[in-house]
Formats: structure tokens, C-alpha cells, sequence
């Protein structure tokens, strides 16, 4: 099958992140629409960093954005059954670092669009199909799309997530923080002349520990907001009173939860905690800030895509997107849809069930097709 072809050869292009090295799968995509004749744009980001893009211009106004990202992140220690850029195929399954997270959604999307242009198929509405750098990151991608292009006029956005070809409607937000203790270092005979950075840390965790039972709350279908201490740091040697200390927190929110509240009380935790004159100083850093997205069941996007799968249940998923840059009050209408079990990403042995890709070229083939308002079978 030619469709699983050009996957395989997607998947044997190392576009780890970091460094990313995405210009080499831009590469790839442009070497394929050189052949055809679709035009194409490469945005450059930094050294082998881009963006690729497509348009397929329509007959009115409004464009319906197809969006998925290059990078994968890198394939671990745990050895694989299968080279991770191998693109092996055993049974229905085809393996390898992206094969799930998300170079089969990118795949389907990018032969759903090429399809469109080989039919010639006359559309209402623009389609867009954009592949970007650095999602698994910084989404350095979508941030120099949204600089570059904006999103006017787009009235929908599908982004080419791995759901297990469930219709997805949104995700939860994600603020990542490190809080930093800054102690006295001191001969770990004398711990009284030192302020113990490390010891320090058990108030901070308790308190991080009483936020998430008053924090939590729960909204279908994007579930449970959750907290989770994810890294310690601190120490020197056994025999030296720490004078640094560090702890990473991950936080899932889902709306209506402000960031910016929940971060501001921490905030006022820490400054009671060390309030103290014995007490060390603390930073708190924001490593990363995403807002959660959520479309209404009700939105032609999310009804097209039930139809077209028969089904009537939407869902959420906990990681979040580029749709958190490019979308982030949600005013776009935003289906999250592909290929990929989201369990199998980032995950050792990453692979993809073959027919749920090949289903899903067809699915974002027929999805423009409605969007763009253009009759697909005799059954409309």
C-alpha cells in the first residue's frame, strides 16, 4: 500500500526533539508535492527547523485548518524490539518513534489534503494543512504560524493528536513550575551554622500535598484536574548541609481553573511558610504555561465528526496540543483526531494499527470535505 509506504519513510526520518530536525520531514513532504504539483510554503525557524505548509485555496471565504506536528520526542534507553526509525511492520502494526505521537495522523492528514488536489475537487472554503516544528517542546511552530499567519478566518481547527479515532473535543491545561530553595551551605556536623535547603522541602510538599484534595475538581469529558510533584533535587554530599533545593511540579487543569490563581497561591504559601528569619530563600519559576481547550458537543465540527463515525460520545485527553497556542480561549472550534493510541506515545515500541491509519485518511478526507461545503456521497 502506497499510504503505509510514505508513513514508513516519514518514520525513518529521525526528527527527535530535541534537536528536532524537522526541515528533513519538510523536506520529505516537499519532495512528494514537487511530484504532484501542490504548491507549498516551508517557513524557516532556525537551522533545520520549519514549518510546512498547504493551501488549497476555496471559492468563498473561511479556511478549515488541518494541523499536526514533525518532532517526536527521542526514543529512550529501554531497548526496542524494532529500530525505532525502522518503520517495521508485523501484523497490522507499523513501528517506530512517532508511529502513534503523531507522524500516522500527519501522514492521513497530508494524503487526505493531497487527495483533495489530485481530485481537483472544488471547495467553498480554504483547507489548510500545516505541519509544524517543536510541539513536543515549545510549540516554537505554532507560535511563528499564529506571528506569521494569524488564524482569521479559520473556522475550524483539526489537529492530528493520537485519540484512537475517538472524536476528541478537548484537553487539559498543563502549568509546569520549579520551586527553588536557596539555603546556607554548612559541615554536616554542624547543621545549626547551615539553613538546610533539603529539610525545607517537607512544609513546601505539604502544602502541595493540601492544594491538590482543595484543588481538584472534575468536568466531563475532560475529567480530573490533577498535581503532581514530578522531580527532587537537592544535596551535595552526605557531609555537607545542602544549600539548594529544587522541586518540579505538573499541573492538569480543565475549566473553568485559572492558572494564574492557583499560581498566585502558591505563591502566598511559600511566603508564609518562609516567613522566618532562619528560613531560606524561594523562586518559583514557570516552566511552562498551557491553557486547556474545550469545544461545545454541539458545534457542526464536532457533529460532522460523529456522523461520520456513527457514534454520539465525545471525549477529552490529558496531554495537551498546539491548539493550546494557536487557540487558546478556544474561540476556534477544535477536534482533536487520529490515528495513534495516546497510551502507546512516547512510550517504548510505539507503533500504529495500520487500518485505523488507513481509516483516517479517509476520515479527514470526508470531514473537509462537509466542512467546506461539498456534498461527499449520495448518502448526504
Amino acid at each position: 500500500m502506497k499510504a503505509v509506504k510514505f508513513l514508513q519513510e516519514m518514520i525513518q526520518i529521525d526528527s527527535c526533539n530535541p534537536p528536532g530536525n524537522e526541515h528533513e520531514v519538510a523536506k520529505f513532504l516537499a519532495e512528494r508535492c514537487e511530484k504532484t504539483g501542490i504548491p507549498y510554503t516551508i517557513t524557516e525557524i532556525e537551522p533545520n527547523r520549519s514549518n510546512f505548509q498547504i493551501e488549497l485555496k476555496g471559492e468563498g471565504k473561511g479556511k478549515i485548518l488541518f494541523c499536526g506536528h514533525m518532532d517526536t520526542v527521542l526514543p529512550g534507553e529501554i531497548p526496542w524490539i524494532y529500530s525505532p526509525y525502522s518503520g517495521e511492520i508485523e501484523g497490522d502494526k507499523l513501528y517506530g518513534r512517532g508511529a502513534s505521537d503523531m507522524k500516522s495522523g500527519l501522514s492521513a492528514m497530508f494524503l487526505a489534503v493531497e487527495t483533495l488536489f489530485n481530485e481537483q475537487i472544488k471547495l467553498e472554503k480554504d483547507i489548510v494543512f500545516l505541519a509544524t516544528a517543536g510541539e513536543e517542546v515549545d510549540s516554537c511552530g505554532a507560535r511563528e504560524y499564529l506571528q506569521d499567519e494569524g488564524l482569521e478566518n479559520v473556522e475550524a481547527l483539526i489537529i492530528g493528536e493520537p485519540t484512537n479515532e475517538k472524536v476528541v473535543v478537548g484537553h487539559k491545561g498543563a502549568l509546569w513550575l520549579e520551586i527553588i530553595l536557596h539555603g546556607k551551605t554548612a559541615h554536616g556536623a554542624m547543621p545549626d551554622r547551615g539553613i538546610n535547603a533539603v529539610e525545607w522541602m517537607k512544609p513546601v510538599m505539604e502544602m502541595i500535598e493540601s492544594l491538590k484534595g482543595k484543588w481538584k475538581i472534575s468536568s466531563e469529558p475532560l475529567g480530573e484536574s490533577s498535581m503532581a510533584i514530578t522531580m527532587l533535587q537537592g544535596g551535595v554530599q552526605t557531609n555537607v548541609i545542602p544549600d539548594r533545593a529544587s522541586m518540579k511540579i505538573d499541573i492538569r487543569s480543565i475549566p473553568p481553573q485559572s492558572h494564574e490563581q492557583l499560581l498566585n497561591e502558591i505563591k502566598r504559601n511559600l511566603k508564609e511558610i518562609f516567613s522566618s528569619e532562619d528560613a531560606p530563600d524561594f523562586s518559583v519559576m514557570k516552566l511552562l504555561d498551557r491553557p486547556s481547550i474545550l469545544t461545545e458537543k454541539s458545534h457542526k465540527l464536532i457533529t460532522t465528526a460523529l456522523q461520520l463515525k456513527e457514534e454520539d460520545s465525545v471525549h477529552g485527553v490529558s496531554y495537551y496540543t498546539d491548539a493550546a497556542v494557536l487557540n487558546p480561549a478556544s474561540l476556534i472550534p477544535t477536534l482533536i483526531y487520529g490515528p495513534g493510541d495516546e497510551k502507546l506515545a512516547h512510550q517504548p515500541n510505539e507503533y500504529v494499527d495500520i487500518y485505523a491509519y488507513m481509516r483516517s485518511i479517509v476520515f479527514y478526507k470526508e470531514l473537509a470535505l462537509r466542512l467546506a461545503g461539498q456534498p461527499i456521497s449520495s448518502k448526504e
